[in-house]
């Protein structure tokens, strides 16, 4: 009887970990990628904004390369990497969501 009990334990344990493993963990670690996500988007808005109130009077390539170089320097200091073509995605999607709530 003991055997049985310790068998169904035993096996009730391997299926917790299972779940735990398949559904729980990639749950978690999307969520906290998720929360970088969000917070690299705020940062990104952020300076594209400072970019155009402070740099007016400079040429939209020499915004970016300050935002971009600004943004480097924030993602390194929170130990955030992102790729530079993913950056470059967030920062012309921050720029054009700016033109279009800028003519409406």
């Amino acid at each position: 009887m003991n055997e049985i009990v310790f068998e169904i334990l035993r096996l009730l344990v391997l299926l917790a970990v299972f779940v735990v493993t398949c559904y729980l963990l990639p749950l978690i670690k999307s969520k906290i990628g998720q929360d970088k996500l969000e917070e690299i988007t705020r940062w990104v808005n952020t300076a594209v904004l400072m970019a155009q109130q402070v740099y007016h009077a400079q040429t939209g390539a020499e915004r970016k390369a300050i935002v971009i170089d600004l943004l480097r320097d924030i993602l390194i200091a929170k130990n955030i990497s992102i790729s530079d073509y993913q950056l470059d995605m967030l920062i012309e999607a921050a720029v054009k969501q700016m033109k279009i709530s800028e003519n409406s």
